[in-house]
């Protein structure tokens, strides 16, 4: 099953971007991605993440995201990212499936 969710570690962490978007404001709350960290990649102008053992990520889970919304981020992400889904760890502790975006390059080689 694909999730309805979205781990957000840049850009997208913004809820009047998101609503700009996808025309609406969706719940979201904190959450962290382990096993990746975030740089910042100066050929594409934007933060990243990439597989690096023992470090995390601090970010937020976008929940209730839609197929359309999906496409509206993709879009908005263009061809410099590639969707996942990775495990994420919620404010309360529980582990949650969620998208995030990840290098094209390094797709192929993301969890």
């Amino acid at each position: 099953m694909t999730p309805r969710r979205l781990f957000a570690y840049g850009t997208l962490q913004d809820e009047s971007l998101v609503e700009r978007l996808i025309g609406r404001r969706l719940p979201s709350r904190p959450a962290m991605l382990s096993g990746y960290r975030r740089t910042f990649d100066g050929s594409i102008g934007y933060p990243v993440i990439r597989p690096a053992e023992g470090s995390c990520v601090d970010g937020r889970v976008l929940e209730e995201v839609d197929a359309a919304a999906l496409a509206a981020f993709d879009a908005y992400e263009g061809p410099e990212y590639r969707r996942v889904v990775v495990p994420v760890r919620t404010g309360d502790g529980r582990i949650v499936d969620a998208h995030a975006y990840v290098p094209a390059r390094l797709a192929g080689a993301s969890r």
